[in-house]
């Protein structure tokens, strides 16, 4: 008998959530984690920045895995110096490097979630992004400095951390920056010279075939690299909504990760502020697409049993 994938899927809950009031507003009177974890899902994912109050970050991990739901860190650095654009060469000790120094603190909130948890922590980073002033081979890089350098500074000094890179969304033209890693060839590229796995943006990569042209369906191989997944539909020109949308093609993508193996965390990446409003459908369109993500999880995968 093959064991069962120990896929999940999990949903996107910033730090300080019980205190937000957009997410008031979409729960109501309802604890959001023990409504998660009823419907199914069984992981949250969180914003990180050089912002971040890391003791109260550490106190959100606790409250999730106290309803048994597993948690992943997403810093957000673009447009700062924290960013991996302005890593330093990898075997410097420069202790003034903004982007090294945030992503250790980053790296040991994750390691002591990864001791709790007892299971693997994913911190999904996004690579460097910067003016078009600097060369994309650069900035790529770079890139694969910051990952060879977090991929084994995590296995030293943060046991239990699984840094993976993002697929990115393409800029626009006149926003003049490179984002590294906004096509499947050079994200493969990074990953495999950075040594750590992609996270796969199913919203990001309809986003860049409609409006660039880029290829939809990522090329051989790429299943293999896959860590993590952030899946979200797109309606008109807005990425990051509610499943009900019905462009992204997540189904294919999942059936074809699951059949594949897939053994991580299905993130539906939608900010809850994205599902008020006429358009975003409220609770109900919540409840939907989490139920309908765990259900086609649960069911591709009962194969296996």
């Amino acid at each position: 008998m093959i064991p069962r994938p120990e896929a999940r899927v999990g949903f996107k809950l910033d730090i300080g959530f019980q205190n937000d009031d957009a997410c008031r507003r979409l729960f109501g009177p309802r604890d959001p984690l023990e409504t998660l974890r009823a419907w199914g899902a069984g992981a949250v994912e969180s914003a990180l920045g050089p912002e971040t109050d890391f003791e109260e970050a550490l106190l959100h991990v606790r409250r999730c895995l106290a309803q048994e739901l597993r948690v992943s860190f997403h810093p957000y650095t673009e447009g700062t110096p924290h960013n991996p654009a302005w890593f330093s060469e990898e075997d410097s000790q420069e202790e003034s490097d903004p982007c090294r120094r945030l992503h250790e603190r980053v790296f040991r909130l994750a390691a002591e979630a990864a001791r709790l948890q007892q299971t693997a922590a994913i911190v999904n980073i996004h690579a460097a992004a910067a003016s078009c002033e600097i060369p994309r081979s650069t900035l790529a890089e770079r890139s694969v400095r910051f990952f060879r350098w977090a991929a084994r500074w995590s296995a030293r000094h943060a046991p239990g951390v699984r840094p993976v890179a993002e697929l990115q969304i393409r800029p626009d033209p006149a926003e003049r920056i490179h984002r590294i890693g906004d096509h499947y060839p050079e994200l493969i590229k990074v990953v495999r010279a950075g040594g750590v796995r992609a996270c796969w943006d199913f919203g990001h990569a309809f986003m860049n075939a409609r409006r660039f042209g880029l290829s939809l369906d990522p090329p051989a191989g790429f299943l293999d690299e896959v860590g993590h997944v952030h899946c979200h539909d797109v309606e008109d020109r807005e990425d990051h909504r509610p499943l009900s949308a019905g462009q992204v093609p997540w189904p294919r993508f999942l059936e074809a990760l699951l059949d594949r193996g897939f053994r991580g965390t299905v993130i539906l990446e939608v900010p809850v502020r994205n599902f008020l409003g006429p358009a975003g459908g409220g609770f109900a369109s919540l409840e939907e697409s989490v139920r309908r993500l765990v259900s086609f999880v649960r069911d591709r995968t009962e194969q296996f049993d």
